[in-house]
Formats: structure tokens, sequence, C-alpha cells
């Protein structure tokens, strides 16, 4: 099912990497095209809007992760693979609308077997909270759970990884498995959605230590990301509960995900970002957990001109292309 980096036919090797590109751009733009859409829809429909915003985060962080896979697994899908995943997630997709159940199982097998080479070395830790988060997309029903499954714990192991790197401390892999079980049990438990929210970002925060502020964007941009799901239970006093899990998830995007690896799915030089680039989600966050028409519109309008800066910022950058091949 795959290649360990640097090994098998050179040739071979060269077009997986291709088409794993081609299958993470193809993700990334179809996250756009869905968040575009569903920041349009909620004058329409509440309903439609949450799925579409669902639907666009599992494409974002499909791309994202699916970017760094070999560097998170030391591990090179073959071909054609990368595209057997991709049309797995449309069909995940296409069955969620069509009310069929457990229609992202597939896609989360697959993607849960492509870990496999990763679950060994100081990478473990990280990639067994990426597959909890697949395991519970197979299962996941509601957007809320959508969004927790897949999209939430590939954010917090992409937070993993930073932290101790930067902090220089180790999460061992018992310590992966425990926190998994407790974030599996929120996601799955009968506790209502805000307390189960905050109980499996508390506990994240339990593993990596709190959280750390410096002058750095990903510092303090990832400390609101990361807090802003624990605030979940102000729901029960009338507040939109699940859109504090939503918003945070947004900041860690702006923080983290999008300055820091959007620009290589495109195989762009990294733009020189402004600096308060996280304010802009910080800011629609506070007009959206209002709760108050006109505010959520002006929070919608703030994540579509960020989104559409950040695309413009990153496609007017200096290509670098693959090369011939070998």
């Amino acid at each position: 099912m795959w290649y360990r980096i640097g090994r098998g036919p050179t040739r071979d090797y060269y077009y997986a990497n291709v088409d794993l590109i081609r299958a993470s751009q193809i993700s990334m733009a179809a996250s756009f095209a869905l968040f575009m859409a569903g920041l349009a829809a909620p004058g329409l429909s509440d309903l439609v809007h949450g799925e579409l915003m669902t639907m666009g985060l599992l494409s974002f962080y499909l791309s994202v992760m699916y970017l760094q896979h070999p560097a998170f697994t030391n591990s090179m899908p073959k071909r054609p693979l990368s595209y057997v995943l991709l049309a797995l997630f449309a069909l995940g997709a296409a069955g969620r609308l069509a009310h069929m159940p457990f229609s992202w199982a597939p896609f989360s097998a697959l993607y849960i077997a492509l870990y496999i080479p990763g679950l060994r070395g100081r990478n473990a830790p990280p990639n067994i909270l990426t597959m909890a988060g697949l395991a519970a997309l197979a299962f996941a029903g509601s957007p809320w759970q959508l969004a927790m499954s897949f999209p939430a714990a590939s954010a917090m192991s992409l937070m993993l990884r930073v932290d101790s790197a930067k902090r220089k401390f180790s999460v061992g892999v018992a310590t992966a498995v425990a926190f998994a079980a407790v974030y599996l049990a929120s996601i799955f438990s009968p506790l209502p959605r805000p307390a189960a929210t905050a109980l499996a970002f508390a506990a994240f925060l339990a593993v990596v230590r709190g959280v750390y502020i410096s002058r750095e964007p990903y510092a303090w941009g990832t400390a609101v990301g990361r807090l802003l799901p624990l605030l979940s239970p102000l729901g029960f006093l009338g507040l939109p509960a699940d859109h504090f899990l939503y918003m945070g998830i947004a900041v860690i995007m702006f923080s983290l995900c999008i300055p820091w690896f959007v620009p290589s799915v495109f195989l762009r030089q990294v733009p020189k970002w402004r600096s308060h680039l996280p304010l802009v989600p910080i800011a629609a966050s506070a007009l959206r957990l209002t709760g108050v028409g006109s505010l959520v519109g002006i929070s919608a309008v703030l994540l579509m001109a960020g989104g559409a800066y950040a695309a413009y910022a990153v496609l007017r950058e200096r290509a670098f292309p693959l090369g011939p091949p070998p």
C-alpha cells in the first residue's frame, strides 16, 4: 500500500508523490468553495449552512493532513491510492447528503490503514490522535460530531506536534491512547454537546500542558482557538454552543494551518503573512457568538474576506514546480 520514504522504484515514487499533491490540491480547492458557499447560506437555510461548513472542514483537513502524510508516517501511498482515498471521501460526502449511515466508514478505514506505518517513533502519539478522529468520523452523525471527529482531532494533533517541538516536552503513546479514549467517549457519550466539547478540549490542554503566549501569531492565536471550545457550556445560557467549537477550529486554521501549510499545498513560496491574521477569525468569533443576526452576518463577511485574502496571498507567490520525472 505504500513505499517507505526514499525507497521503491524512483519513477513510481515520483508519480505517487504527484498524486498525493494533486489530491491535496483538489481537497483544498473544494474546501474553499464549500466554505464560501456555507458562509453565504445562513440566510437561506441553517441546515444547508451547517452541512456545507462541516464538509468544508473535512475537506480542508484532508488536504492539510494528507499533504504531510509522508512526513507523519515515513511512507508514501502507492498509486492509485491517493485518488481512491479522494473518491471514498466524495462517496462519504454523497452518502451524507443521501442520509446513508456510516457513509464515511470506507474512507476512514483506508486512511487509518495508511497511518499504520506511523505508529512507531515520535510521530506515533499525534498519529494516534488523528486515527481516533478518523474512527470517530466513521460513526459520526450530526454536524457537531463531524466537526469533533477528523477536523478537531487533526487540529489537536498538529498543535501537539508544534507545541512539543517549541516547548521541548514529549507525550508518550500511553498518554496519547488515554486521551484518545477520553476524546472518543466525549463524542459518543450521552453528555450534552457543550459539556462533551469542553471535556475533550480540557483533556487536550492537560496533554499539551495548557497554553503558552508569545508574540508569535501561532502562540496567541491557537491559545484563543483552544480556549473557545472550553466555553461551550455557555450554550446553557442561550449562546450558540456548537459555534464555540466551530469558531475555535477557525481560529486554529488561521493561526496554524493556513499560514504554515496551505502554501505547500499549492507548491508556493510562503507569503509574508501579516502578524495580525488570527485577529480576523477572533473578531468573527466574537461577533458570531453573540447570536445577534446582523452581527452574525458581519462575522460571515469577515471570514469570507479572510479566506479570500489568504487564497490571494498564496496564489500570487512564486510557484515551485516539481520538475520532470526521473
